[in-house]
């Protein structure tokens, strides 16, 4: 049966602003009863001049989206900071052949692997098994976007009346490194101007149906936060003096008072980058301790999580599959078996932890590293397991919308 009857008006909005590499704004018209099923159609970038470059083999085009959020007025209903470094995180959690046959073409990433087995010149080779999707200066890198994917409360309200969001806003606003669009390169580039498409009910009956008993919604948005590690304060001069233990114990305020389900933190190193990856991405370290602590006590038993077998179980269970190399999350223990491993081995890392927390308190993060010696850097402070990271979190967090029919108002609150 198909989706859409006389009842159902689709309409192409323009945007309402549109400044290229900064900002995009579209705007809804009130008294309307829209479907939830909102889409962003040209989202990407093209190269000012006449070269082709490759995409984020990671993330696509949604790299050139540093942040999408829904508004009525200045009110914020919902949003997704930091969306290209989660969408990252999204991409990863995909099984490889969902990143092979949809998302390559969807998305414009490139993270479907193939051992292509034994050959004289090598013992084997895990490698990408498409070419990468590229953006040049005439067609660019292009794609839609479901924005129901990404704000859970549009996924999670089936009709977004403005009846109630009488001056409702989509905003989005653009990745400015370069290096996270097109890694290897960094040639100026454009953003293109997307365009949104919505669906509008016209049935009365089903409006007033609606309206009438729209009720309370509640949606899990995800909010993020940020903390710096510093660089290793014990740099070892040679192999003999490494794996000292750098612990560092934060305290991120911006999750107090929030009741928080999943929790998820990106290590994101700041003088390490990847050349297929750019910085959106999680970097791997010399694990030695993860611990969430609230005012409840620690999370998980002893140390927390002290072996990335375990950071990976913890990821598994509570995400589902992840497409990852079969090999060493360590680039000093990677050989030729994988393809491009100084890029993609030790840089898909996330940690994952399960709250169900009512009103959190106190909460703080516990991170240990031990530090490494590179034989081959020039300074120790800059290699890729002794360099500063900024650690960043995306918590999902318990929010609700409560309406008034009487006076068609509502209330944002965190429960």
């Amino acid at each position: 049966m198909s989706y859409y009857t006389d009842d159902i008006e689709t309409h192409e909005v323009q945007a309402y602003t549109n400044s290229t590499n900064f900002r995009t704004e579209f705007r809804l018209d009130a008294d309307k009863l829209y479907m939830s099923n909102m889409r962003l159609l040209n989202i990407g970038f093209k190269e000012n001049t006449a070269v082709t470059r490759s995409v984020n083999r990671l993330v696509g085009a949604y790299g050139v989206i540093k942040n999408l959020s829904i508004f009525d007025d200045n009110e914020l209903i919902d949003s997704l900071d930091n969306f290209n470094l989660w969408s990252a995180f999204s991409c990863y959690n995909k099984k490889n052949d969902d990143n092979l046959s949809t998302n390559y073409f969807l998305k414009k990433n490139n993270m479907g692997l193939v051992s292509q087995g034994l050959n004289p010149s090598q013992d084997g080779n895990i490698d990408v098994v498409l070419a990468d999707n590229t953006a040049d200066s005439t067609t660019g890198a292009r794609t839609w976007l479901d924005m129901s994917a990404y704000l859970d409360f549009l996924r999670r309200s089936r009709f977004v009346p403005t009846h109630y969001f009488k001056r409702l806003r989509i905003v989005i606003e653009y990745e400015t490194d370069i290096a996270n669009l097109t890694p290897a390169n960094t040639d100026a580039v454009s953003s293109l101007e997307p365009l949104l498409v919505v669906d509008e009910m016209k049935n009365p009956e089903v409006i007033a149906n609606v309206l009438k008993n729209y009720g309370t919604i509640q949606y899990q948005p995800i909010e993020t936060s940020r903390v710096v590690m510093p660089v290793h304060p014990n740099l070892p001069t040679g192999a003999a003096d490494e794996g000292v233990v750098q612990e560092v114990t934060f305290t991120i305020q911006g999750f107090n008072n929030k009741s928080i389900n999943r929790l998820v933190m990106m290590p994101v190193g700041q003088s390490v980058t990847s050349t297929k990856y750019g910085k959106l991405m999680a970097q791997a370290v010399n694990l030695n301790n993860f611990q969430v602590r609230t005012s409840e006590g620690n999370l998980l038993q002893g140390q927390g999580i002290t072996l990335d077998n375990q950071r990976r179980k913890m990821l598994t269970d509570l995400y589902g599959d992840c497409n990852d190399q079969v090999g060493a999350v360590w680039v000093q223990n990677a050989s030729t078996v994988i393809a491009d491993d100084q890029a993609t081995l030790g840089v898909l890392t996330p940690f994952a932890v399960k709250l169900e927390q009512d009103m959190v308190q106190n909460f703080q993060v516990t991170f240990g590293r031990k530090s490494v010696y590179d034989v081959s850097a020039g300074s120790q402070a800059t290699t890729r397991y002794n360099q500063q990271f900024h650690l960043h979190f995306f918590a999902e967090i318990l929010k609700q919308i409560t309406v008034n029919p009487k006076d068609m108002s509502y209330r944002i609150s965190y429960v």
